[in-house]
Parts: structure tokens; sequence; C-alpha cells
């Protein structure tokens, strides 16, 4: 008899457990929305928007979910709203069971400050354009000169790359000139002198070259000895002096 009336508890369990599974379903999507909760995850590091921008964009966007039924709330649907936003990486939307939207934001993150023409933009780390913002400004090396939106991207996004990774560079390179014919002139920020790169084609050799240089000879006679630096030809660095 004891096995007899297990074996119809045993039965019984799994169509007890969708029940209930689907009462709690339909509880919850009646559940309405309480509140919003916006989280930017990097706004350590990084102030490009804020939780009160997104705020608002979710307003103007009319995709408030306050106060509406969680069944009736599509947060894929802000998810894409929100990435709309040119200063937002990701976006993430999710319904917590007391009634709370969370909406998770990461920002994107740039590298390098692009100034062409009437155009300033920043390339982001994964080399595309991302558009400056007046609530905010990020301190990075400085590209100036004949740019294009084509040039930005191919060329000077993997110099941004090691300039990025490379802790000496980071802090040494100031401004990045380039000329109409596409030719690379660097302004340091210490010393006054102008480093000639040349073309951007193999520009890491030519740094590690001027490196080089820096440590075993500027090091020694004075960082203002030379105007001008030149690395345009393969291995070789010619320096000129500085008239007196």
């Amino acid at each position: 008899m004891k096995k007899f009336f297990k074996y119809i508890l045993v039965s019984l369990l799994p169509a007890y457990l969708i029940t209930s599974l689907i009462l709690y379903s339909s509880t919850h999507d009646e559940q309405r929305c309480i509140r919003m909760e916006i989280a930017l995850l990097d706004s350590t590091n990084t102030h490009f928007t804020s939780a009160q921008e997104i705020r608002k964009q979710i307003l103007n966007e009319s995709i408030d979910p306050t106060g509406k039924p969680l069944g009736s709330i599509n947060t894929e649907k802000m998810e894409k709203i929100l990435k709309k936003n040119q200063l937002i990486a990701r976006a993430e939307c999710y319904k917590s069971p007391s009634g709370i939207i969370r909406i998770d934001i990461e920002q994107r993150v740039p590298i390098m400050r692009i100034i062409s023409g009437f155009e300033s933009y920043y390339i982001d780390e994964n080399g595309d354009i991302m558009p400056t913002t007046s609530s905010f400004t990020a301190y990075l090396p400085l590209a100036t000169g004949y740019i294009t939106h084509s040039y930005a991207k191919s060329q000077l996004y993997p110099m941004a790359v090691y300039l990025k990774n490379n802790p000496f560079w980071d802090a040494q390179i100031e401004q990045i000139y380039v000329t109409e014919n596409n030719e690379i002139e660097l302004i340091p920020r210490i010393g006054d002198n102008l480093i000639l790169l040349g073309k951007i084609d193999n520009f890491e050799q030519k740094l590690e070259n001027l490196q080089c240089l820096y440590e075993q000879a500027l090091s020694k006679v004075g960082w203002n000895k030379y105007d001008t630096i030149n690395l345009k030809y393969n291995n070789q660095v010619i320096c000129s002096k500085r008239d007196k």
C-alpha cells in the first residue's frame, strides 16, 4: 500500500510543479512595474552619460515600463532602443520578482580624440567612430590634420591601441598631426622637438628606435638639444640640432 501511494505521489509531482509554475508566471506577468533602477557599471572611470540621461532617453522613446504589467514589458526591445545611443556599448534590461526593471549600462571607451576640419570625435576601443559630448572630455592622445573617417579607423586606430598598451608612449605622445600626404608628425609632452614619423607603416619599429634614442642619448645630452627627429627611413634616426 505504501508503495502504491508513493507511486501516486511521484506521478502527480510533475503535474503539480507545472501547475505551480503556470500560476506563478501568470501572477508575475500581472504584477506591475513599481520602478526602474538604472546602473552605470563603469561610472567610476567614464562619465559620457548618466542615469538621468538614460532615464530621459527612455521617456523620450516612450518605453517607460513604470506602472505597466511585467508581462507586457519587452526588455529586448528596451535594450535595442538604448543601444541606439552612440555613447552606450552594452545595455541589459531584466525584471525582478519584486516588480523592478533593472537596467545595466556600459559606456563606450574612447582611446583617441580626432579633430579634423570642423569635425571632432573619438575612436573607441573597437575602432569605431564615437561622438564627443559636452558633459565629459576624455584626456587622450589628440590627432589633428587631414584625417578622414576611413584613415582614422584603419590607420590611426592601431596606433591608438599601441599607445594605450604602452605606458611609456601613452605618457609621452601629446599630439599626432597627419599631413596632407598622410605623413605623421608627433609632438611629445617632454622635449621641445618635432618628431617626423613619415608614413604610419611600421610605426612600432620607428617608435622603438626613438625610445632607444631617448634612453641612450637624449637622457645624457638633454631633451632640447635637437629641434627635429626624423624617423622616416628604416632603421635610421636623423636628428637636426637646434639653432643657437
